[in-house]
């Protein structure tokens, strides 16, 4: 067994937390498996995680708050561009399956799904509306804009693709759900239907 510390530790503690969700399910990730995976031993997990679920939850919560970007691109477009590449990446490849794990893992453990909606879906509504608010600011979007349903958009698309229809999640989708679907909707020239 490797005797490792810090940094080195914890990443192959979480790979093999990651590794174990994407193959076999949340159930699969226990504390045996976890030190195996990792090549250290359950003793060590124990002092840093009282459970499996609380070890899982740790590791959870740290992709999901570091995944996403939120840095200022310069233009609205820029900015939601961004965001959705970042989830087309989460939501392809090896990654793909480990999303899916995710949710199972959420609606599994209420703590984790009352933890997941505060601290990462609240997070995430907030880093939006700063989006939309620079894009207001700027004149890029309307003040009237249905900010609200605009930030969800583009993502439940892809959550669609990924969990219902299988349908390709790539660079063309992205482009096409911005410039086609979220611009022209909130683009200050886009008076409500209603109003039309």
């Amino acid at each position: 067994m490797t005797r490792r510390r810090g940094a080195e530790l914890d990443s192959a503690i979480r790979t093999a937390v990651l590794e174990l969700l994407a193959a076999h399910g949340p159930d699969a990730v226990t504390m045996e498996a976890v030190a195996a995976g990792a090549h250290t031993s359950k003793p060590v997990l124990y002092r840093r995680w009282p459970d499996r679920r609380a070890l899982l939850r740790d590791t959870l919560m740290g992709v999901a708050t570091t995944s996403l970007p939120s840095e200022d691109t310069g233009s609205f477009r820029g900015d939601i561009v961004a965001v959705l590449h970042a989830w087309k990446r989460l939501f392809t490849g090896d990654s793909g399956p480990l999303m899916r794990s995710v949710l199972m893992a959420v609606a599994a453990d209420p703590e984790l799904e009352q933890t997941f909606r505060t601290e990462v879906i609240g997070m995430r509504k907030q880093e939006m509306d700063a989006i939309f608010d620079r894009g207001i600011e700027r004149g890029e979007v309307r003040a009237d804009a249905p900010v609200g349903l605009l930030r969800e958009l583009g993502q439940s698309v892809l959550w669609h693709r990924l969990l219902i229809t299988g349908d390709p999640i790539d660079d063309d989708l992205v482009t096409r759900l911005v410039d086609e679907v979220m611009l022209p909707l909130a683009h200050p020239s886009n008076a409500p239907y209603y109003e039309r």
